[in-house]
């Protein structure tokens, strides 16, 4: 197991150089992407500016300079907004609890339902029950995002107030009710459309473990029903479920830019709207590297799990 995570961490480590060498070629080598001093200078910049930047970030030397220059800045923290002056990092940095929250209770709320619905949808296999449950899971799929959060905000904070309106509080602000009162209703926005894939993959894993020789020999040797689903069914069916888990709540975890920006969350997905609206390019050079760096992690955690569930896997 020791020399198998260590091999994993080594691959992480260096897909995380790979995406920050992507990273810099699509913002600085691409055809079209004009003086690179000129874009992180921010708007309408004198000829001193430009000069400075320059010099500050290697651009007057050869191109792995600057890129060892830049990514030097980043992980320094010393890297400046030049829309409004401020440390990038840090307000990147400060983002990620707020996402973290967010992406949790979602989290906690698809796969409360996900599951469960597909477990039932797999167990009742063409019953009223499975039809109905994939029915409200497939327009769940359907409904667009931005449209979703922009409804469910003017419903439930104005027309139905069930949920507080208002900007994000933290905990130690507003209390861990103040805190969820915030949550809930985002949360459970971004659940609607994960809750109807996961509904769906669950009762097709779960249908096709049913099916396996070694679940019906359980069955034959007069295991316990229970006992079989739990052990048997649900350890294989679910194995699909974490890996789609991982990428779903490092992707979360990179930003819900929609979802942030509409019911106010600061976190990194309002982060990267802010550098969209004012074309800051170190906002959107930051928040880019932080957010894929945030899916490889999540890959990387996926695979441990996947190794403690299923030892087979150490051995690929």
């Amino acid at each position: 197991m020791g020399a198998w995570l260590i091999r994993r961490l080594l691959r992480c480590a260096l897909t995380i150089f790979a995406v920050s060498l992507i990273t810099f070629a699509i913002f600085f080598m691409m055809p079209g992407t004009g003086d690179p001093a000129v874009r992180m200078a921010g708007k309408n910049p004198t000829d001193e500016q430009i000069t400075q930047i320059r010099k500050q970030y290697g651009m007057d030397k050869s191109k792995p300079v600057f890129y060892a220059t830049l990514m030097k800045q980043i992980v320094t923290g010393a890297i400046e907004s030049k829309s409004t002056g401020t440390k990038v990092v840090p307000a990147a940095l400060r983002g990620i609890p707020v996402t973290f929250s967010l992406a949790l209770v979602a989290s906690f709320i698809w796969l409360a339902f996900g599951i469960t619905f597909g477990i039932q949808g797999a167990l009742h296999p063409g019953s009223l029950r499975d039809r109905m449950l994939m029915i409200v899971a497939l327009i769940g799929i359907s409904v667009p995002m931005a449209w979703l959060s922009l409804y469910s905000l003017a419903t439930f904070t104005s027309i139905i107030p069930i949920f507080p309106p208002g900007d994000y509080q933290t905990v130690s602000y507003g209390g861990i009710f103040g805190w969820m009162g915030h949550l809930i209703l985002p949360g459970a926005t971004l659940a609607v459309v994960f809750s109807g894939v996961y509904a769906r993959m669950t009762r097709s894993n779960v249908r096709q473990a049913l099916r396996e020789e070694y679940v019906k020999t359980a069955v034959a040797k007069g295991l316990p029903g229970r006992q079989v689903f739990t052990r048997h069914v649900l350890r294989t069916g679910l194995i699909p479920i974490i890996v789609l888990f991982g990428l779903d709540f490092g992707a979360l975890m990179g930003g819900a830019i929609f979802t942030e920006s509409i019911f106010g969350i600061p976190g990194l997905g309002s982060f990267l709207m802010d550098g969209i609206k004012t074309f800051d390019f170190t906002v959107l050079i930051v928040g880019s590297l932080v957010a894929a760096t945030f899916v490889v992690l999540a890959n990387m955690v996926v695979d441990v799990v996947q190794a403690i569930v299923d030892p087979r896997i150490r051995l690929a």
